[in-house]
């Protein structure tokens, strides 16, 4: 005779959620904005990849604890209150548009 068989349960698989990367353009609406954050001169560089919308700001004094989702949420908050300029740099634009020559197009004469 056999004895009884013992019931062998499965251990739950915990999904570990990850912290987004990624996040909603409050002024295009899509998800392209990206966040990078430089610890030692405690800022943050907010830019919008989307060719159209083109959203450039900077965030300054940035604890180190923070991470991307938190510099969002910063400045998520300014820009609803209408204080993105102390978060947005116009300063900064000009020189990237100083920076950048316009690029001409060039029509070919077709032959």
């Amino acid at each position: 005779m056999g004895r009884r068989r013992r019931k062998r349960y499965k251990k739950p698989i915990r999904v570990v959620k990850k912290l987004p990367t990624m996040f909603q353009c409050p002024v295009c609406g899509q998800v392209t904005l990206s966040i990078s954050i430089d610890r030692d001169a405690r800022v943050a560089r907010i830019v919008c990849t989307n060719s159209e919308c083109g959203l450039r700001c900077v965030v300054k004094n940035v604890p180190e604890i923070f991470q991307p989702v938190d510099v969002y949420a910063r400045f998520l908050d300014a820009y609803a209150k209408g204080e993105a300029e102390t978060f947005c740099s116009e300063e900064m634009s000009e020189e990237i548009s100083e920076e950048v020559e316009p690029v001409e197009a060039v029509e070919r004469e077709s032959s």
